[in-house]
């Protein structure tokens, strides 16, 4: 009686494991595909915006935009795409006639660094003009307060040729003065905090150790007023650009948007928050909007950062995996050979020559020698041609506008660095939209381990099966 007693709970058992075995594989991959379906809106939105109006120098239409394809790989540095923003970009700094952009807003020369550095152009040397100097003046950075500071430090930091170390510093000091008691930024320094500023407060300090502590404290602030479906509000309007910049703050400091539980509220993450904005082509402001530049762009830049971090490569904004062109010199023209004249007989003399007579020698005082005496003109500066300038466009801001300046880095590793870069390899392939941007783990294969142990529960269940199926 025993041993019939026995089968059927060995049997029941059999089941069990047999389904278990079954299960597990999925059960172990399903963190490391948290996030995959962001690939297909990925490849969407840098199509959108590759195929839509030439990028011209603005906050809209224009740097963002660049920056997200040279970052995603969309475009190449050398292309066409790069090559005749960078011209119109020398018009502009040209017609200028100066280094700062603007007399109040540092962003100005800050976002465009960004750009120009994504598509190896050295921000020092644009028609004639550094970029950067702008910034070595602290005065004029926080002319527009935390936010000149926080990109002022993305950018500076954004490729170690840039240097200031002093100003660096500076803005680190200047946004940790800005921290709200509790956690968290805004762009008054006081009351409650906005994601977008905290966020863009975090990538900008995410590299030094200096700030970890504030940074930490930011993060959890961010998680803290989360949505409860998953997504940020920014002045009290869900949109879909708080959840981009959450995004990259995130990725910029090893943390997955797509996966970590501090971020998934009611089984929804900001990642998934994110994706529910897309139109299919670019992405909208707000819930059930069309598509709009700005919310595109920025999603654009936000996806690309966490696609960048799940594979390893170098964050957004750390652009040490560049290296800058060298601008190519006008070709010299090639003077063409003056024509040799023809050679003319010379006229025999009609008449013989009359002797002169000969002139009677006057002595001559042999001169002391002078100085050889040097160049009298000065050389004249070559003229430059001042081309003409491209028209700015006007931008055109949603009604509930996240702030302007919206962007995200990771940068240059200092000697404090708080979270070191995944990789800094200078020879890192680009990620294109083509790449696997399926948001699985750093690894190629992250199904093979679970489905490998998988296969080995099933074969030890169905020989469990088989054994009971002979003792009966």
């Amino acid at each position: 009686m025993r041993p019939i007693q026995r089968k059927p709970k060995l049997f029941r058992l059999a089941l069990i494991l047999f389904a278990f075995a079954f299960a597990l594989p999925f059960l172990i991959a399903a963190p490391a595909r948290a996030g995959s379906s962001y690939s297909s809106a990925y490849s969407a939105v840098l199509g959108y915006l590759e195929s839509g109006p030439a990028p011209v120098f603005g906050s809209i239409g224009g740097e963002w935009k660049v920056l997200a394809l040279a970052r995603s790989g969309r475009i190449t540095p050398s292309g066409a795409y790069a090559s005749d923003y960078y011209a119109r970009i020398e018009q502009t700094v040209a017609a200028n006639g100066s280094p700062t952009l603007d007399p109040a807003k540092s962003t100005e020369n800050s976002r465009l660094i960004l750009a120009l550095t994504s598509i190896s152009r050295d921000a020092r040397s644009v028609a004639g003009y550094d970029l950067t100097e702008p910034l070595s003046d602290f005065k004029y950075v926080k002319k527009q307060g935390i936010n000149g500071a926080i990109f002022a430090l993305i950018a500076l930091d954004s490729n170690s040729a840039y240097g200031m170390s002093d100003i660096r510093q500076k803005c680190v000091d200047f946004i940790l003065g800005r921290e709200i008691e509790g956690g968290g930024w805004s762009l008054t320094g006081y009351g409650a905090p906005d994601p977008d500023v905290t966020a863009m407060a975090i990538a900008a300090l995410s590299r030094y150790s200096s700030a970890g502590a504030a940074v930490q404290r930011g993060i959890a602030k961010l998680s803290e007023i989360q949505d409860a479906d998953g997504g940020f509000s920014s002045m009290g309007t869900p949109c879909s650009e708080s959840c981009s910049q959450v995004i990259v703050a995130l990725s910029a400091c090893g943390v997955n948007a797509g996966t970590d539980s501090r971020f998934i509220k009611n089984g929804r993450s900001v990642l998934d928050a994110l994706l529910s904005y897309h139109t299919g082509t670019g992405f909208a402001h707000t819930a059930g909007g069309g598509n709009n530049q700005m919310a595109s762009e920025q999603a654009a830049y936000a996806l690309c950062a966490y696609d960048r971090f799940t594979h390893g490569r170098n964050a957004l904004y750390n652009m040490n995996d560049v290296s800058f062109i060298s601008p190519t010199p006008p070709p010299t023209p090639t003077p063409s050979p003056s024509p040799t004249p023809a050679l003319t007989a010379t006229p025999a003399p009609s008449a013989a020559p009359t002797t002169a007579p000969s002139p009677t020698p006057v002595p001559t005082v042999t001169p002391e020698p002078t100085e050889t005496p040097g160049p009298t003109d000065e050389p004249t500066a070559k003229p430059t041609e001042t081309p003409e300038a491209t028209a700015e466009p006007t931008e055109t801001p949603e009604p509930t506008q996240a702030p302007t300046e919206t962007a995200q880095t990771t940068p240059e590793p200092s000697p404090d660095a708080f979270t070191p870069a995944p990789t800094d390899a200078a020879n890192e392939p680009s990620p294109g939209a083509s790449d696997d941007a399926d948001g699985s783990a750093k690894s190629g294969k992250p199904w093979l381990i679970p489905t490998v142990i998988g296969s080995i529960l099933i074969i030890a269940a169905a020989l469990t099966a088989l054994i009971l199926k002979k003792k009966k």
